[in-house]
């Protein structure tokens, strides 16, 4: 299996996707985070006197929502490569059984996913401090820092086994951006606008929710405390009640295992021939 981990790695960083995508990625960490920058000056010269909390944690959030996007499509991509340029019969004889080609891509691909916001991160923090020089406690940033990074790894891995699922690299990405740009916001609308407040709630365990309650809660919570922390994600992800960090967290990691589990069972059965 290390073997197949490592094979992967080399297909990686053998072509020029994982930095592609690595570019915007950096990019747009870098304007959001010197934007909450400059946010947080003109808060503090408009409030000379009084404290002013660091919000570079809110913006550094954001880029790490953000950051999702991006490793889900690196997933997406590096899992349809295989059959978009017909070398899957050959992977899959070569590594004597298809389940261990989906779990090596998985690791590969969660791992430049966390790489994505490992990124993001330091990209994000000096761009932050340029404009204001309030940082945060080391360990809210490590706290954000690493819920962002676990996020972006697990999306990296579901875009992996969703590219095993719809085999067709054009259709995964589509479907991969509607639901997560459109989609999912369209579905979260109908829900908070039932009757139901069982349906209401239902919203933040949708798998986008999850991953931006996961890491605007850190973030929210350091910076407000735990009662108005909690108001605040409602606001930012537009969810109702949602669940800690730890919960939202556990909720991505059980959709990224029903997602896999999914590509196991129909990956196994696709006639590649």
């Amino acid at each position: 299996m290390t073997g197949l981990v490592r094979a992967e790695f080399r297909k990686a960083f053998s072509t020029k996707l994982w930095w592609a995508l690595l570019v915007p990625v950096v990019v747009l960490s870098g304007l959001i985070n010197l934007f909450g920058g400059l946010f947080t000056a003109s808060l503090a010269q408009a409030h000379t006197g009084t404290g002013v909390p660091p919000l570079l944690l809110g913006s550094l959030a954001y880029a790490l929502s953000l950051t999702s996007i991006f490793a889900a499509l690196y997933g997406v991509v590096t899992a349809t490569a295989e059959f978009r340029h017909r070398t899957v019969t050959t992977t899959y004889l070569t590594a004597q059984g298809r389940g261990r080609v989906l779990a090596a891509k998985s690791v590969s691909a969660a791992a430049i996913g966390a790489l994505y916001a490992a990124a993001a991160v330091v990209v994000g923090v000096p761009a932050g401090l340029v404009a204001h020089s309030s940082l945060p406690g080391v360990g809210a940033l490590a706290a954000v820092t690493a819920v962002g990074i676990v996020v972006a790894a697990l999306w990296a891995a579901l875009g992996t086994a969703l590219g095993t699922v719809i085999t067709n690299q054009a259709t995964a990405l589509v479907v991969t951006l509607v639901w997560m740009l459109v989609g999912e916001l369209l579905v979260s609308a109908l829900l908070a606008g039932s009757d139901s407040d069982v349906l209401a709630r239902l919203a933040a365990y949708l798998p986008v929710n999850a991953g931006d309650v996961a890491v605007y809660d850190v973030a929210a919570r350091m910076l407000l405390g735990p009662a108005d922390g909690a108001q605040l994600v409602e606001l930012l992800a537009g969810v109702t009640a949602p669940p800690p960090w730890w919960g939202a967290l556990l909720v991505l990691a059980a959709w990224t295992a029903a997602a896999a589990a999914t590509a196991w069972v129909v990956g196994g059965r696709r006639d590649v021939t």
